[in-house]
């Protein structure tokens, strides 16, 4: 058994059989929850981590309980090795003193948006703030992240050449944020 972490979503269009999926996995597999929640236009969003064997078998089981001609299960997104911070920036534990910049990168999915943040911490010297997953989104998704303001262009650029054509909603930079915008960002 690996040791290494790994990360999973899986993306349902009915809320009451993701449910369902969801309790099925936590019982089989040593996996903890990361997220739970409805997503417009109801939708169940459902992250998972733990090891990498562990992560990869409930994947497998969510998608052996649905076959292609049921439409309850939408979508899967694996990643292991996440970078350091996705984590805590998903779980909203992540400390940081105000930044000298901002980065903002917004998303169409949950899943991009989870390899923008990965993509951008790989890429240079960042701090993940926080991701927000498709709440009240209508399915897009944002990513905080801070550093100088050369790490955070950098990062987002990376994230811009990087992301598949038509996932990239938008990208901004902030140098020195003011406080009453560092304030709203946390």
């Amino acid at each position: 058994m690996s040791d290494k972490q790994a990360l999973a979503m899986l993306e349902y269009k009915s809320i009451g059989q993701g449910l369902e999926c969801t309790d099925r996995v936590l019982k089989g597999f040593p996996v903890e929850l990361l997220c739970l929640r409805i997503v417009c236009p109801g939708k169940l969003l459902t992250g998972i981590t733990g090891e990498t064997a562990a992560v990869r078998g409930a994947l497998a089981q969510a998608r052996k309980g649905h076959s292609t001609d049921n439409l309850t299960y939408i979508d899967d997104f694996f990643l292991g090795n996440p970078a350091p911070g996705l984590l805590r920036a998903l779980r909203g534990t992540t400390v940081v003193d105000q930044p000298d910049a901002l980065g903002v990168i917004e998303t169409f999915t949950a899943s991009s948006a989870l390899m923008a943040a990965d993509m951008a911490v790989k890429a240079a010297l960042v701090t993940l703030v926080s991701i927000h997953l498709a709440r009240g989104l209508a399915g897009k998704a944002h990513v905080y992240l801070v550093g100088s303001v050369g790490a955070v262009e950098a990062a987002v650029e990376s994230v811009e050449a990087g992301l598949e054509p038509g996932h990239l909603a938008r990208k901004a930079m902030i140098a020195s944020p003011g406080e009453a915008t560092w304030a709203a960002v946390l």
